[in-house]
């Protein structure tokens, strides 16, 4: 019987491509890998009308934003548009009660700030953007310089080319350190 990790991948008027597509691009390599155990992905959008990314990308999503706790792995990017995502109460809610049902909650580059604001920073040990990292203490998190945190059930990335660590940090926790090597092979990504 085939073992499926369901994965949704948020995104919201100005993100930053990079920071949700390295991602994406991991974990969908693992159904390349195996057909019995492998992460799927798709988009949620904070609203199911196209979205304009920060780089002018258009995306549209598969969804809008709702029941994020049937998720296995939350996927929270950064960008431009993050300080406007912050202030969604919805997609607040539906984060926290994510991390409250357990799921593996992530984010990328600026994208901690959106977990921060909904409240699951408090007291980890939380990474973000080389030049905003300090400011994750105001939040509670204790701020680390590295290029992917886990702490419990939340992982965050350092700045947007570390979608792909934390891409492959998701693949070792759901299916092994070799399936993660077996990817970066895939995807010829040296670490």
């Amino acid at each position: 019987m085939a073992r499926v990790f369901k994965t949704a991948v948020i995104v919201f008027p100005n993100v930053e491509e990079l920071d949700f597509v390295g991602v994406w691009q991991v974990l969908g390599t693992t159904h390349h890998l195996s057909e019995e155990e492998y992460i799927q992905t798709i988009t949620l959008g904070t609203t199911s009308d196209p979205i304009k990314c920060a780089h002018s990308l258009t995306i549209i999503p598969d969804a809008a934003i709702e029941n994020l706790s049937e998720y296995d792995v939350i996927i929270v990017p950064g960008g431009p548009g993050t300080y406007q995502a912050m202030k969604d109460e919805h997609l607040l809610k539906e984060i926290r009660q994510a991390y409250e049902y357990r799921k593996l909650v992530c984010s990328v580059c600026t994208g901690a700030f959106i977990l921060a604001n909904a409240g699951i920073l408090k007291e980890k040990r939380a990474t973000t953007y080389h030049t905003e990292v300090e400011k994750l203490s105001k939040y509670g998190a204790v701020p680390v310089k590295e290029r992917v945190v886990v702490d419990d059930n939340v992982i965050t990335g350092a700045g947007v080319a570390a979608s792909m660590d934390v891409g492959l940090k998701i693949v070792e926790i759901l299916l092994g350190k070799e399936s993660a090597r077996n990817v970066a092979e895939w995807i010829e990504y040296r670490t």
